[in-house]
């Protein structure tokens, strides 16, 4: 009796068109690695040389990256403008608007708004004067304490530049929804509240990994020597 194994294998009747593309539409999709493209290229990259593989942080995941992209930016067109058409850099200006909040402010009332060195600070006061855009007066309690109050000029200068500054805010907000601009500010509020607790928490990391003193060496190990 012929062994079944002997017998020729039947050949498979090959699907027509209509066939294959419903078995083709059928088939799931692959679904998308989440992995940001340019982290994934860089992975791909090293296992392809076999020598490099990058390990840095994912910009694309990495929110303080993004502050600092924007505040770059936006510091850096708006320094240029101001520069160009009114005569006052970008800190100037950042002191002419808490001037036009505030009756008067001082150096270290600056500082703690927005985060400028008192060098820097002290410069601004100092350009502002000499363009008349400011006059000064001492705390009657404390003669150290010197504080800048706006002039007339400067309140022009102030409004001048505020128009400009507006409009590149209505223009970098346009991307988003009505509604999204007041979600937006309330996370900006409280992610700027929330900046004393990246200092704790630095502070804390540093003392526990980088900052611990060595473990000291067992007695057995000195008696050795």
């Amino acid at each position: 009796m012929p062994s079944k194994t002997s017998q020729p294998a039947r050949k498979r009747k090959p699907a027509d068109g209509k066939l294959a593309a419903t078995r083709t539409a059928a088939r799931p999709a692959v679904k998308q690695s989440a992995a940001p493209a340019a982290g994934r290229a860089a992975k791909q990259a090293g296992k392809r040389s076999g020598k490099w593989l990058s390990t840095g942080i994912e910009l694309e995941q990495y929110a303080p990256a993004y502050f600092t992209f924007i505040t770059t930016k936006l510091a850096g067109g708006a320094a240029s403008v101001y520069r160009r058409h009114f005569g006052v850099g970008i800190e100037v200006w950042r002191v002419l608007v808490m001037l036009a909040l505030d009756e008067k402010v001082s150096v270290n009332m600056v500082c703690r708004l927005i985060g400028m060195d008192k060098g820097s600070v002290s410069r601004a006061f100092k350009s502002m004067y000499e363009m008349g855009l400011i006059t000064f007066s001492h705390d009657p309690h404390d003669g150290r304490v010197r504080y800048a109050t706006l002039t007339e000029a400067g309140r022009r200068k102030h409004d001048e530049i505020k128009a400009v500054a507006m409009e590149r805010q209505r223009a970098f907000l346009s991307c988003l929804a009505p509604g999204e601009v007041p979600v937006l500010m309330e996370m900006l509020w409280r992610l700027h509240a929330n900046l004393p607790k990246v200092e704790q928490a630095t502070q804390a990391y540093l003392q526990e990994h980088v900052l611990k003193k060595p473990a000291p060496r067992k007695k057995k190990e000195e008696d050795d020597e």
